[in-house]
């Protein structure tokens, strides 16, 4: 599980630092008035004129999620002429209608403004006067502005890094319910990381995590039962969250998985789905599987002997890092002919530029 957590917070802060889009801003269809669905629809099947003209007048009469459309479609110039000042005073207008609300003790509207000073949209952005913003809703108990204060205090990137602080808004997020929350208060306790290590804590939150769905989680926590850390060890219940995570599409959780296919390990030994869970993760850049599939090729376990692909899946797992590819690649170089090195160079390179290494 290292090095997740800081890349995982990194991108969940460009994540924060996108154009606001309408649609953070209705929570169901059902409260959004009609026009607008009808406008989104149009808009996504990127029927841009006719979105418009349903946003306009749903803007003039101060709806707060025309108005964020179409500010949005004007500062990037999307169906219209790219227009900074329009979306600018569009913002405003926005601000206006929140703050109002804000100022009343509205938790959704207190997180909106704290968007639109993050974000500085209609206004410098201003990251202090986010936070305070995100405070006010998240005291009200708004899950996603505590979420994102803890990241914040978390990553120390647009604000001083707080520990405390990150804890604290990750366990109010956690206890109701925010998976991503409670992910990252797992890892926290996991690893021993500005709380006191404690793996029964970070096992409770993980399956916390993992039964909402997130499938990081549901790798660790697989890993949790087959290593018996923070919880008795359980080989069923190791492969039941491994295969959980590796259906969803976790490279780890279907590298996992892989090796108890190939081993036995607690489930029917298995070598051909083995690698067809290898192939799985070895695609999205796992160098662990990538070296598994490479042996699997090789030695036509599982799957059809090809050379090939094994020389090529040893060349990317050299590439990603893993070095100990390197000698078993260089004894099958001297098995295979110089065409078949040349097409074997030629797949390594195609992934590099993320293509699949597939042959016929």
């Amino acid at each position: 599980m290292n090095g997740k957590q800081s890349g995982a917070v990194l991108a969940l802060l460009m994540a924060l630092s996108m154009p606001l889009q309408a649609q953070t801003h209705a929570k169901s269809t059902s409260t959004v008035d009609a026009g607008f669905t009808a406008a989104m629809l149009a808009y996504k099947n990127q029927d841009y004129a006719k979105a418009y003209k349903l946003l306009a007048p749903l803007a003039k009469k101060g709806n707060a999620p025309a108005l964020a459309q179409l500010a949005f479609m004007y500062e990037y110039g999307i169906g219209v002429r790219k227009d900074l000042g329009e979306s600018g005073k569009l913002y405003k207008k926005l601000m206006a209608h929140y703050m109002e609300l804000a100022e009343k003790g509205n938790a959704e509207a207190q997180f909106q403004v704290g968007q639109l000073h993050y974000g500085g949209k209609g206004l410098p952005e201003n990251v202090p006067e986010a936070m305070r913003w995100y405070a006010k809703a998240g005291e009200n108990g708004h899950l996603e502005s505590q979420y994102k204060l803890a990241l914040l205090f978390d990553s120390g990137e647009k604000a001083p890094r707080d520990p405390q602080a990150a804890v604290l808004w990750y366990t109010k997020a956690a206890e109701q319910g925010h998976a991503k929350s409670q992910m990252f208060l797992a890892i926290k306790y996991y690893r021993g990381r500005d709380v006191e290590q404690n793996y029964a804590n970070a096992a409770k939150w993980f399956r916390k995590s993992a039964e909402n769905g997130i499938a990081y989680s549901q790798s660790a926590l697989g890993f949790m039962y087959a290593s018996g850390q923070g919880l008795k060890e359980d080989k069923q219940q190791a492969l039941y969250w491994y295969r959980k995570g590796a259906e969803q599409g976790d490279k780890d959780s279907q590298y996992d998985l892989g090796m108890k296919l190939k081993k036995g390990d607690g489930v029917p030994k298995s070598l051909s789905e083995s690698a067809q869970w290898f192939d799985k993760s070895a695609q999205q850049g796992q160098m662990a599987a990538q070296f598994e599939l490479a042996q699997m090729y090789g030695k036509g376990e599982g799957v059809r002997r090809d050379p090939v692909l094994a020389y090529a899946w040893y060349n990317v797992a050299i590439i990603n890092g893993h070095y100990p590819a390197s000698k078993p690649r260089d004894l099958l170089a001297k098995t295979m002919s110089a065409d078949d090195i040349a097409e074997a160079e030629q797949l390594s390179s195609m992934w590099k530029f993320g293509l699949p290494i597939e042959r016929n």
